[in-house]
C-alpha cells in the first residue's frame, strides 16, 4: 500500500475538500461535500476518523427487557459514521469516521466497487431471530475490500495496520470485507457481520453466526493507540 504521508497534513487538507471533489481533473457530481480523497488509480479512498477501540471492548450494550433475548447486536461496527457514533443508542464503534456512509458507499462505487445482492438483503438482519428463515445465514458477494489505519507516532513516522492485525474473532475467521452499497439507512460504514446495515460488510460471518453460534470479535492489544487519536481509514479495491 503506498505511503499516505504526514497523517496531520493530510487530515488538513481532507478537511479543506471543496464542494465538490475533482479527482484527476474530473468532477465527481454525485458526491456531496466530503472529506474523503478517492484515488482512482490505485483504486483506494481515504479518509479521516479517530480511534475508540478501548470504550468499544468494554461496551456493555443496554439489554431491552422488552425484547427476544439477544435482539440487539452487541459489538458488531468496525467504522460508524460520526453522526451516529452514540453510545446511549448503543452504537460504539472502533472507529468513529469523518465522513457519512452514504459518502463511503459513492466514493467505493466511483473507483469500481460493485455490490452482488443475489439473496443477499435487509431480511438478512431483520430475520436474524427466526429460526426457519435462510435469510440471517446469506452473506454479501460484492467487490472485496481492504481496510487499513494509519496514524503518525511518537517519533513522527506513519504507521499502518490492516484490519485483520488487530481484530480477532472467536470462531478463528478473519475480516473479509465486500461492497455491500446504500441497502439500508444505517449510518454503519464497516460492519463485522455479514450484515446489510453496513456499506462495507465482512462475507466471512453471517448475521447467524453471532446470534446462535456466538461469534464474537475482539481487539488484539499493543497495537492500535490510544482513543482520542487521530487516524486515516483507507478502504482499497482488492487486486
Amino acid at each position: 500500500m503506498k505511503k499516505t504521508g504526514l497523517l496531520v497534513c493530510i487530515i488538513a487538507t481532507l478537511s479543506l475538500v471543496m464542494s465538490s471533489a475533482m479527482v484527476h481533473g474530473k468532477q465527481l457530481s454525485s458526491l456531496k461535500p466530503t472529506t474523503i480523497a478517492i484515488d482512482h488509480k490505485d483504486k483506494s479512498i481515504i479518509f479521516a476518523g479517530v480511534v475508540m477501540a478501548d470504550k468499544w471492548q468494554a461496551y456493555v450494550h443496554p439489554v431491552d427487557k422488552y425484547a427476544d433475548k439477544g435482539f440487539d447486536p452487541n459489538h458488531w461496527h468496525l467504522i460508524i459514521s460520526g453522526t451516529q457514533a452514540n453510545p446511549s443508542v448503543g452504537r460504539v464503534p472502533v472507529f468513529t469516521a469523518w465522513a457519512t456512509d452514504v459518502e463511503v458507499s459513492e466514493a467505493l462505487a466511483a473507483i469500481g466497487a460493485k455490490a452482488e445482492t443475489s439473496h443477499f438483503s435487509v431480511k438478512s438482519y431483520n430475520e436474524r431471530l427466526t429460526k426457519d428463515s435462510p435469510h440471517p445465514d446469506y452473506t454479501p458477494k460484492g467487490t472485496p475490500i481492504s481496510v487499513y489505519i494509519t496514524w503518525n507516532e511518537k517519533g513522527g513516522n506513519d504507521k499502518t495496520v490492516e484490519a485483520n492485525e488487530f481484530m480477532e474473532n472467536s470462531t478463528g475467521k478473519k475480516l473479509e470485507f465486500v461492497y455491500v452499497g446504500k441497502i439500508h439507512p444505517s449510518h454503519c460504514i464497516a460492519c463485522m457481520y455479514g450484515c446489510p446495515g453496513g456499506k462495507i460488510a465482512n462475507s466471512s460471518l453471517s448475521v447467524r453466526d453471532y446470534f446462535d453460534k456466538g461469534a464474537t470479535w475482539r481487539v488484539r492489544s499493543g497495537i492500535l493507540p490510544p482513543d482520542g487519536t487521530p487516524v486515516l481509514i483507507t478502504l482499497k479495491i482488492k487486486n
